[in-house]
Parts: C-alpha cells; sequence; structure tokens
C-alpha cells in the first residue's frame, strides 16, 4: 500500500476493503488510519447496530447494549481488522465484511452477559460459529443459481423450524451442519468454541443439538406432508 499525505486522501470514496488495509496500518500511520477507520465505521454502522439489536433483543438487552456492543465490535475491528479477501462469504465485499463482522458481534454479545463489559480483543477470538440460515448459506459453494436458491428456501424453512427452540439450539444445529462431513465427526476446535461461546458441557452440547435436529426432522416430516 502506497501512503502518501493524509490531506490528499479522499477516505469517502475508498472501498471498505482499503478502509480496512489503511486501518491495519495504524502503526505504521497513526492519523491515515484512524481517519480510515471513522469512515470504515460511518459505512458500517447502520447495518451493524440494526445487526445488534437483533440479537441483543433475543438476549433480552435494550437498544442502549445494542448500540455499545456494536461500539464493542468496531473497536475489535480496529485492534486486529484481519478480513482476508481470499475468505470472503460472498462476492460482494461490503457483504463479506457484514459477514464477518456478525460473529464478533455475538461473541462480544455473550461476554458482555458474562462480565457487562466489553470484552477484551485477542487475535485468537473464534470467527467460526455459524449463528443463522444465511450464514450456513454462503458456506454452499455452488455456481448454480437454481441449486442455490433451493438450498436457501430449505434452510430459511429449517431456520423457521428452530425459532421455536432457544437461541443455543439454533446457534449449535447451524455449527454442526456447516462443519459436519459425511461419516466424520465435526472437528474438536468447533466443538470447544460451543462449549466455550455457549457456557455448555460438551454433553448439553450434544443433547442441543440432538433436539434440534429431532425438532427440525419432525418440522420437515409435518411440513413434506410425511406426518
Amino acid at each position: 500500500m502506497s501512503v502518501t499525505n493524509k490531506e490528499t486522501i479522499d477516505f469517502e470514496k475508498m472501498s471498505s476493503l482499503e478502509l480496512l488495509e489503511y486501518i491495519s496500518f495504524r502503526d505504521e500511520f497513526p492519523e491515515e488510519a484512524q481517519l480510515a477507520f471513522i469512515q470504515f465505521c460511518h459505512h458500517f454502522e447502520k447495518d451493524l447496530k440494526r445487526k445488534s439489536e437483533i440479537y441483543c433483543n433475543r438476549f433480552g438487552y435494550s437498544e442502549v447494549v445494542a448500540l455499545e456492543i456494536a461500539h464493542c465490535t468496531f473497536a475489535r475491528v480496529w485492534k486486529y481488522p484481519t478480513f482476508k479477501k481470499e475468505k470472503a462469504k460472498s462476492k460482494d465485499m461490503d457483504k463479506a465484511i457484514l459477514l464477518w463482522m456478525y460473529p464478533i458481534l455475538f461473541t462480544q454479545i455473550v461476554k458482555y452477559g458474562e462480565q457487562n463489559s466489553c470484552a477484551e480483543p485477542t487475535e485468537e477470538e473464534d470467527l467460526s460459529l455459524v449463528l443463522t440460515a444465511d450464514e450456513l448459506l454462503e458456506r454452499y459453494d455452488t455456481p448454480d443459481v437454481e441449486a442455490k436458491r433451493n438450498i436457501s428456501a430449505k434452510l430459511q424453512t429449517i431456520e423457521r423450524a428452530l425459532t421455536q427452540l432457544s437461541e443455543k439450539h439454533r446457534i449449535i444445529y447451524f455449527t454442526y451442519r456447516a462443519y459436519q462431513k459425511q461419516g466424520k465427526k465435526v472437528p474438536r476446535t468447533i466443538t470447544r468454541l460451543l462449549r466455550e461461546k455457549l457456557s455448555l458441557t460438551q454433553k448439553s452440547v450434544n443433547t442441543y443439538y440432538g433436539d434440534a435436529n429431532r425438532h427440525v426432522t419432525n418440522y420437515l416430516n409435518i411440513f413434506n406432508g410425511k406426518a
């Protein structure tokens, strides 16, 4: 990245990816990084605050807390702007960056419930839990538009079924679906992260998944007229 005098840089016209690149050089170019960060926050504030309010509502937190959680998330991005274009879950970079930030946001909410304050950012912070049907859909690598549309419809039906269960049921179910490979178990790193983030034992994680899986199966049987 070539950095010139900050007065000649128009951060408002930069893409979100370029802004993150400037932020990553905060040690070398602190003033430019700060200006880029301000523009980055301005660009994503509305979407991130909306998502924070949705998540916080599920945990019984107020809009005030939701705003604080959004700020916590931006603080984490400032300290660790680790988004990788090659690992993007969408061709639309703005959407991809939001999908990258949503798990960070959720982690902040979980930690907030434990200590009533923002979680101290760490470079090893988990970004791997799958929280929604949309996030699971992004993991399906299929170029066929019609096939992806059908998968999306099925996942939305599953998500409706899971609204009858708890938040933990939904997160565990979607995360397991994302990482389960035919004939293989979910990686231990993922089950450990589920235990840590949701404050559960492995036995409880297994129970939550079993309950969710049975519930979804029964729901789909009824939905498809097989019951």
